[in-house]
């Protein structure tokens, strides 16, 4: 195998456990991180997420919206989950079931990056 080879693997495996970590600081469950990408719960965590497929983008917004939230509330694990499963009146709804749809995905995103430059 090619160091690039080595290096495209380890990048699909970077991208794929930071999307699991958000995930878990965010307080969302398998399955709905498998819903967020068309994936069934017990094949995320065993498949690789290149950056450059349709799959990678949604996760690469999705980990922008972690690193937001992060920012927003400095760091509290315990404000990430509540943003996160809490009505919110600016998105109409509670982000961690809008981020389900694409739509809604790209709505907490567009809000996060309306608001970042505010804080």
């Amino acid at each position: 195998m090619s160091i690039s080879e080595k290096n495209k693997i380890n990048k699909l495996d970077v991208l794929t456990n930071a999307y699991l970590k958000a995930g878990k600081e965010m307080g969302l469950t398998q399955k709905e991180l498998g819903k967020i990408i068309g994936k069934g719960q017990s094949s995320i965590s065993r498949s690789s997420v290149d950056p450059d497929s349709k799959i990678g983008e949604i996760v690469l917004i999705f980990i922008r919206i972690y690193r937001a939230i992060f920012v927003l509330v400095g760091g509290d694990g315990e404000q990430i989950k509540h943003w996160m499963h809490t009505l919110n009146s600016h998105t109409r709804g509670i982000p961690a079931e809008q981020i389900q749809t694409i739509s809604g995905l790209m709505t907490v995103v567009g809000y996060l990056d309306a608001i970042r430059g505010k804080v």
